[in-house]
């Protein structure tokens, strides 16, 4: 079972560095680029019609 993540946040930490954080816990420290990509790997999104467009995809795939 997967806990939510209420809180998803990157933060300046100085001129180069940048932090991932959720729900307030340092979780990853780099590039901005990087924290950024783990951001959006973890947001919760509603991809419902990407699902749905898959979905068709498979079934016109199908003989």
């Amino acid at each position: 079972m997967k806990t939510p993540h209420h809180e998803i946040a990157v933060a300046r930490i100085d001129e180069w560095r940048y932090a991932f954080s959720i729900d307030g816990l340092v979780r990853y420290v780099g590039s901005q680029a990087e924290c950024e990509r783990r951001a959006a790997i973890l947001a919760p999104r509603n991809d419902r019609a990407a699902q749905d467009q898959a979905l068709a995809r498979l079934a016109s795939a199908m003989p």
